[in-house]
């Protein structure tokens, strides 16, 4: 008796715990995939940089969510319908997200290797200005040594 009990009360919450998802209808504006990636991309990029330099934020007093509404021309509305609606399609989300990855990892290799060459142009500069210390340095008999020599 306990177990039928234990088995009528498991199945009961099986049943009610089983939701049908409702297929979320598209919005009036929905954004095509190429847009949402880019709105996506756009607040990734503009939440980092808040994050990385919040007071630079508040000095030019941008608003991530004023400037992604007027970039796509959207209101917060809209995009909050167009996140459900495209969260409910999975698969496109995946892509989505996918590309936007793509693009923040080809956006820091880029920033990387910009860093390198400027890393290389900086230590070919304090090479050169070694270089001249070092003749600066010589005493007027190897400077007339070397001016002999030529």
């Amino acid at each position: 008796m306990k177990y039928t009990l234990y088995l009528l009360f498991i199945c009961i919450v099986t049943s009610l715990s089983c939701q049908k998802i409702k297929d979320v209808e598209p919005p009036d504006k929905l954004l095509n995939k190429s847009e949402m990636k880019g709105l996506i991309y756009d607040m990734v990029l503009l939440d980092a940089s808040y994050g990385v330099n919040e007071k630079k934020f508040k000095d030019m007093s941008l608003d991530m969510l004023e400037f992604i509404s007027t970039k796509y021309q959207l209101d917060s509305t809209q995009i909050k319908l167009n996140i459900e609606y495209y969260n409910i399609h999975f698969d496109e989300n995946l892509e989505i997200y996918e590309a936007v990855k793509d693009s923040l990892e080809r956006l820091d290799k880029l920033y990387i290797n910009r860093a390198k060459e400027i890393d290389s142009l900086k230590k070919l500069k304090r090479i050169k200005k070694d270089s001249i210390a070092k003749l600066d340095t010589l005493s007027p008999k190897k400077i007339l040594k070397v001016q002999s020599k030529t």
